[in-house]
This record gives C-alpha cells, sequence and structure tokens, in this order.
C-alpha cells in the first residue's frame, strides 16, 4: 500500500466478547434513531460505572427489516465471565426504550455465528415486573413477540435473545497534527466500519483519555516516556467490537485505511499488552495490504 502515513509495525491487543445484537424499529427513521441511542446511552463507559459495552452499528432499511419500517441496529458486548451484567443491562434498556412511541426490538443474531439463546423475558419476569402482566404475545415474521400497551398505541420486543460466544474487540490510535485531522480521520473510519455487518463503535467510537498522560500531546515534554512523536498535536482512538473475530479483522482493515487517507494523519498504531491483554492480535500493516 503507497501511503506517506506511518503505520506502525505492531498489533492491537483484544479480548474475547459475548455480543449480543438487536434491531430496533419505528414508525419513522428518526423514532428508530432515538430508541437506538436510549438502547446503548453511555455503554461502555467506565467513567459512570457502565455494565456493558454498546454502540449504534448502521441504520436499517425498511426492506432488511421483520415488520419492514425504519430500523437501527444496536449491539452490546462484554466479557464472557460477566454475562449477567450483560443480560440484566440489556433488559434494563429494553425497558428504556419502550418510552420510545411505536418502537419494536426484534434480535438481530448474525448467521452462522455461534450462540446461546435467552430468553430475556422470562429471566427477568419482565411481565410482571415491568408491564403489571398486561403484556400480550405476538408472532412476527418468526419472531416470537412480547406487545406491551402504551398511550401511543404499542411497544414490542422479542422474548428471546441470541449471545454471541466468538466476539471480540478492536481499536486504533491515530497521530495527526490537529484536532480537526484526528477527529475526521476517525470518523471517516468509523464510517467505514459500516459495511461490516455485526460490527460497532463502542459508545461513540471516539475516545479522547486524560488519563494516559503519556499519550498526552501538549504533556509530550513534561512525561519522561511520552508517546508522542515530533509534530503530533492531537491523539484519538476509534473503539470497537464485533460478534466474531473475522468480522472485526475486515472491520479493522477498512478502519485503518480510511484513516490513513485523511489530511492531517501522521501516523497509525495500537496499544498492546504483549499478549498477556487478550487472545486476539490484529497487526496493522497485515490488515491494510
Amino acid at each position: 500500500m503507497n501511503n506517506p502515513v506511518e503505520v506502525y509495525d505492531t498489533f492491537a491487543e483484544a479480548w474475547t466478547l459475548e455480543v449480543s445484537r438487536v434491531l430496533i424499529t419505528a414508525m419513522t427513521s428518526e423514532l428508530a434513531m432515538g430508541a437506538a441511542n436510549q438502547f446503548a446511552g453511555a455503554g461502555g463507559s467506565s467513567m459512570i460505572g457502565s455494565k456493558f459495552n454498546s454502540g449504534i452499528e448502521r441504520v436499517a432499511f425498511p426492506h432488511e427489516t421483520p415488520d419492514h419500517r425504519p430500523g437501527v441496529f444496536v449491539s452490546m458486548a462484554h466479557v464472557p465471565d460477566s454475562r449477567e451484567d450483560l443480560l440484566k443491562e440489556t433488559e434494563l434498556r429494553v425497558a428504556l426504550a419502550s418510552l420510545v412511541p411505536t418502537v419494536t426490538i426484534f434480535d438481530a443474531a448474525i448467521p452462522g455465528v455461534q450462540t446461546d439463546t435467552v430468553n430475556l423475558h422470562d429471566k427477568f419476569d419482565m411481565s410482571k415486573v415491568r408491564w403489571s402482566e398486561k403484556d400480550t404475545e405476538r408472532t412476527v415474521a418468526g419472531h416470537v413477540m412480547c406487545v406491551v400497551p402504551t398511550t401511543t398505541g404499542e411497544f414490542a420486543y422479542e422474548k428471546n435473545i441470541k449471545v454471541s460466544v466468538e466476539g471480540t474487540d478492536g481499536h486504533f490510535v491515530c497521530f495527526a497534527v490537529n484536532e480537526a485531522s484526528a477527529v475526521a480521520a476517525i470518523l471517516a473510519a468509523k464510517d467505514a466500519i459500516a459495511v461490516v455487518d455485526g460490527v460497532a463503535p463502542m459508545g461513540y467510537g471516539l475516545e479522547q483519555v486524560f488519563r494516559e498522560f503519556d499519550y498526552i500531546p501538549s504533556m509530550r515534554d513534561q512525561i519522561e516516556d511520552s508517546k508522542i512523536p515530533e509534530g503530533v498535536g492531537s491523539v484519538l482512538n476509534l473503539l470497537m467490537f464485533g460478534a466474531s473475530a473475522p468480522a472485526m479483522a475486515k472491520a479493522m482493515g477498512l478502519s485503518l485505511t480510511a484513516a490513513a487517507q485523511a489530511p492531517g494523519v501522521l501516523a497509525l498504531t495500537a496499544m498492546n499488552f504483549g499478549g498477556q491483554f487478550g487472545k486476539h492480535k490484529y497487526f496493522l500493516r497485515e490488515l491494510m495490504k
């Protein structure tokens, strides 16, 4: 690949994750996106004690949805030994999405990926705890739904949810000349992963940090082991997770390539911990070939 941007000869180290994916539909695309933001809001932020990671994947068109309405794909993830946190947080977000009118939530697991099926509705006794036992059941295009009466009409969600046991996360770090270039690069990378079904940015996707002092450009001369090269004025991450390692590798390659084409980008790298952090390794240069 002919590109003036320096790509470090390193890898992004990644966890094994369990990942769930839903499709939120509504009467309009605006309502569907509003519910998706309710559902995914602040997922992945350790600063507020979030118990799972979440992200909005992409818009779904009516021909893709079981009820032929506009929709949005949303994914959720957590490490395997915290499945209960993932499920409980998902149940909470389902209830939260009920506040947006005309919304329906379908399970949207990626075909061909190994999953476990959990009846979220029964597990958390949602009929009694959430809906005062006023809900009914309906089947929509093979999906068994809980239907809840609301002031505007109804809210519905699929009772069963599938959890991928093949999930993983990914990331890379962009070094740029200034904030505008860093943001433009990561936004382009974020757009690039939208074509990979089952991969979502973690939270908003773009993460600036204040705790990693060695990655703060303005502190370059104050930190003995600063990782900021000469000329770098801004550093930004793209964080993401996906239902499978092959999907993540594809998304990483597309996002790196998109970021490298943005003006003002000087270098792309990733954080790793010598293979001790997670079993997955995504080598940046190999992904961009």
